[in-house]
């Protein structure tokens, strides 16, 4: 009876044992079919660089020779109109592209003044994201992070240096963020204008950097896990964004610059506060639990969301309006006022100027008199006591 049992408990656990080897076989067959399907293991974002071109302007760059960055639209997604910043300083607008905001909160704007808010790269510093800054020079060294590397150059406003520098430090330094500023641009965009020769060989020029950067990523094998977004500073920049999370072959209705932060702060983890730029939902490949449907409803919520506190900004400076027109005709009565007792003032000036140009009349009348009386007075007296 025992060796029955025995027997039996043998063989259940056999039978136990089979059937967790069957379903062990089961698993891997199904995560090789998966590896089958997918070729290979899902991508993450490697790096990404967040390129500024100071100056570049998008109907130019799309009727220029610039093969690199038109390529980058074509692989990933393209505005169909970007929103700059006013004032549009080189200052003024670098800060809008990393912290989200307008200028009028982030203040920094000229020289001497101090950033008021939190830049995507200092807030990526704070989750110890390593960071890198290429091109900053001047009062532009304010924006880059604290703890983050910022590459002293020199780079005398010129993109090649600025490249160069980038690729120099790029086995040292390897940040998972890169800021490539590339000034060369808007000098020559203030003095000959979009449609010059001299602009567009300018834009050729500064291309064929960028290419050089792509270059390297393709040397390194890095090039299709990278987030690539590059943008421009002021008039109507490009804004094109290349990655994992974005579609391909897109074009996008018009955004602003300020939406480039909030936009990789979202596929970071990173939360902007007080920012006046909206997540690119509608720019953006399905992620899991996220579908297109979802993503669109998304962008049409913040959309809604910025159209209320325009509606809102708007009754607000129309109210301001209709406080300054309402100040307005009580300065221009005042005015009236003022104007009517200056006039009053005035002809009592003038009536006073008068009585003295009467007086003055009356004693040059009464002097002549006196004088001629003198005289007659004299001749009297010397003919009656000199008798000559």
């Amino acid at each position: 009876m025992v060796r029955k049992r025995i027997s039996i408990s043998i063989s259940i656990s056999i039978l136990s044992l089979l059937v967790c080897f069957a379903f062990s076989l089961q698993a891997r067959a199904e995560e090789a079919t998966n590896k089958e399907k997918t070729g290979k293991e899902p991508k993450v974002t490697s790096k990404i660089f967040m390129i500024v071109i100071d100056g570049l302007q998008d109907e130019t760059l799309q009727r220029t020779s610039a093969p690199n960055i038109n390529g980058l639209a074509t692989a990933g997604v393209r505005a169909s109109k970007v929103i700059s910043v006013f004032p549009d300083t080189t200052q003024a607008s670098v800060a809008s592209i990393l912290t989200g905001m307008l200028p009028d909160n982030h203040k920094f704007i000229q020289t001497g003044d101090k950033l008021d808010g939190m830049s995507i790269q200092t807030l990526m510093q704070q989750k110890k994201i390593k960071t890198c800054f290429y091109g900053a020079e001047g009062e532009l060294k304010h924006l880059a992070a604290k703890g983050g590397h910022t590459c002293n150059g020199p780079f005398d406003k010129k993109d090649e240096l600025v490249i160069n520098n980038l690729l120099n430090e790029w086995t040292k330094e390897q940040s998972y963020m890169n800021i490539i500023l590339l000034p060369e641009l808007r000098d020559i965009y203030k003095k000959s204008g979009v449609n010059s020769n001299e602009y567009k060989m300018a834009i050729t020029k500064m291309d064929a950097q960028v290419g050089r950067l792509l270059k390297k990523l393709h040397d390194e094998d890095l090039y299709d896990s990278c987030m690539i977004i590059l943008t421009g500073t002021l008039g109507a920049p490009p804004l094109i964004m290349k990655g994992l999370p974005f579609k391909s072959g897109t074009t996008i209705p018009p955004v602003s610059i300020c939406d480039v932060a909030p936009t990789i702060g979202y596929l970071n983890g990173v939360k902007l506060d007080k920012t006046n730029g909206l997540v690119l939902w509608n720019s953006l490949n399905e992620l899991d639990g996220q579908s297109n449907e979802y993503l669109l409803n998304e962008r049409v919520k913040d959309l809604s969301s910025a159209n209320t506190q325009l509606q809102e900004e708007m009754s607000r400076i129309q109210e301001e309006k209709l406080l300054v027109k309402s100040q307005k005709e009580i300065v221009a009565r005042e005015k009236e006022d003022i104007q009517r007792e200056i006039g009053v003032r005035d002809q009592k000036i003038d009536a006073l100027e008068n009585r003295i140009d009467l007086y003055h009349v009356i004693a040059f009348v009464f002097l002549g008199v006196v004088g001629v009386g003198y005289l007659a007075l004299y001749h009297v007296l010397k003919k009656r006591f000199l008798m000559f």
